[in-house]
């Protein structure tokens, strides 16, 4: 199985500590970096058998660090020469050939989660097209909201949900098993990336245009203090902060 990292993105809303640093590379109070933490919480599961992370600003700096780091599995970067005039839709696409090969996960880049949290989400279902939730008692406008309908069933993705059809929050991170699903995941992609008013969407727009084709999409919960996102300033406060045995 492969992990893919989104961390193309410029992380503007956290200037001037991203100025010349990518988000991902942003250091706890023990000098590691979330980048870092990913790849170790990753390792750890015995899951993966490659880690590919999708780059864009600063690449040259995470191309750096990977050099330096030593992994037992391969880690291997590439890169979204798109990364100022898109969002993270087309990093995945970058990366959709990789995605044929075998079973994979997807998280954003700003995510840590606790060293449990892979684990937990993998399914012994051979096929099968999963996101990850959690549940919260009020959404702020900038969660990624979702619509679940019978049988757990995904039926919406976005941040403009309204909060009375809102059931969790996506965290951010998918599950995709199967050579079916992975075709219908990567077709998709490809699929998108030819529609310019996709440039600018997040990769969850994947679900819901899979959800509009009658594509049963699942979802694994995991709880609220699993993981931490690092989106703006207070997130790093609360980050730097964190009992890192924790994560």
């Amino acid at each position: 199985m492969k992990l893919f990292i989104l961390a193309a993105g410029k992380g503007e809303r956290l200037w001037p500590l991203t100025k010349n640093t990518p988000k991902s590379l942003l250091t706890f109070t023990d000098g590691t970096t979330i980048l870092e933490r990913q790849i170790e919480s990753a390792i750890k599961n015995d899951l993966f058998d490659e880690i590919i992370i999708i780059t864009g600003y600063k690449s040259e700096q995470i191309e750096a660090k990977i050099r330096d780091y030593h992994a037992r599995i391969p880690i291997k970067v590439t890169y979204n020469p798109f990364y100022d005039v898109s969002n993270n839709l087309v990093s995945a696409w970058t990366a959709h050939h990789h995605m044929l090969q075998s079973d994979f996960m997807l998280t954003n880049g700003d995510n840590i989660y606790k060293n449990s949290v892979f684990g937990k989400i993998i399914s012994d279902n051979a096929e099968m097209i999963q996101i990850t939730i959690d549940y919260k008692d009020k959404y702020d406008d900038d969660d990624m909201k979702v619509t679940l309908g019978d049988n757990g069933r995904v039926t919406k993705i976005g941040k403009l949900i309204r909060p009375e059809n809102t059931d969790a929050e996506s965290v951010g991170l998918a599950l995709v098993k199967g050579e079916k699903s992975r075709k219908l995941f990567v077709n998709k992609i490809v699929e998108l990336i030819k529609n310019k008013e996709y440039l600018g969407k997040f990769w969850l727009e994947i679900f819901n245009s899979l959800i509009d084709d009658g594509v049963f999409i699942s979802q694994t919960e995991i709880d609220t203090a699993d993981w931490k996102e690092v989106d703006f300033h207070p997130d790093v406060d609360i980050m730097k902060n964190i009992i890192l045995k924790d994560f």
